[in-house]
């Protein structure tokens, strides 16, 4: 007989929320210290796939709240409710760690800078624009491939970057750790994940994102996805040695700050080449 207190939904969320890769990006500090350190050698793995989540769980959020909303260019509703969940939920460390490490030790400077944060990704959803003339239709049951087979849906273009931009964050901790060694102020799972994350494994990360973001941007002209796969690997590069430095080297902290600064990077960019 089936316990009547089971809860499928709660039981797979019980194991998300144990898994490293979602650890890194969402759980407590306490909660995250009190892991083994081990258990994060290889948390890069689950990093890029619950980034992958994130950002296709982005792209359905976008599609209810049209549904729902029905707005017509430009898409308030869609950009509002995407950014609230980006900026609440998935990423909400990553914005508070990012702002504490640009404004430092002012409290109001740090409210200030998280506020304009959260504005820019605002704004930048707002920016996004269907490409209404070339809309092609597909049964209901197919829609769910749009972002991820673009010869199947090649219209689909105002998506791709919702599930890439969280993807590109992932790998941005990864490279980030390449470039700085832990130090006695990196956390001993952050030193775990920086000895796990080779740099075959940075390298792999960043050739399947380069062909993805090629196939997913190349209407855009040679020149502006040249520019859109270089400027958020710049970004990534700089941001994670900058803040591991201004962080005393690669702590949660600078991680995570690298990670939502390559993100606004590569949402930005694509909105100036568009």
């Amino acid at each position: 007989m089936r316990d009547g207190n089971h809860n499928p939904a709660a039981c797979v969320w019980g194991w998300l929320a144990r898994r490293p890769g979602y650890m890194l990006l969402s759980a407590p500090d306490e909660r995250l210290a009190a892991e083994p350190p081990e258990r994060f050698r290889h948390a890069w793995i689950g990093l890029m796939a619950v980034s992958l989540l994130w950002g296709l769980v982005l792209l359905n959020l976008w599609g209810i709240a049209w549904k729902v909303f029905r707005d017509y260019d430009p898409l308030v509703m869609p950009a509002m409710v995407t950014a609230g969940l980006f900026c609440l939920w998935p990423f909400r460390r990553g914005i508070a760690a990012l702002a504490d490490l640009l404004a430092g030790r002012d409290a109001t400077g740090r409210a200030v800078t998280a506020a304009a944060l959260v504005l820019l990704v605002a704004f930048g959803l707002l920016g996004l624009k269907p490409d209404w003339d070339r809309w092609e239709h597909l049964p209901w049951w197919l829609t769910w491939l749009r972002p991820v087979l673009p010869l199947l849906r090649p219209q689909a273009k105002l998506y791709r970057v919702l599930v890439l931009m969280p993807l590109w964050g992932g790998w941005a901790m990864v490279i980030a750790v390449k470039f700085s060694r832990p130090t006695p102020r990196s956390e001993p799972q952050i030193a775990a994940f920086a000895r796990g994350c080779g740099a075959l494994v940075a390298a792999a990360c960043m050739a399947v994102l380069l062909l993805v973001s090629i196939a997913y941007f190349c209407h855009l002209g040679t020149g502006s996805v040249v520019i859109l796969c270089v400027v958020p690997i710049l970004a990534a590069i700089a941001g994670g040695v900058g803040f591991c430095w201004r962080a005393g080297g690669p702590t949660r902290r600078a991680l995570l700050s690298a990670n939502v600064a390559t993100q606004i990077a590569f949402l930005v960019t694509y909105l100036a080449g568009r």
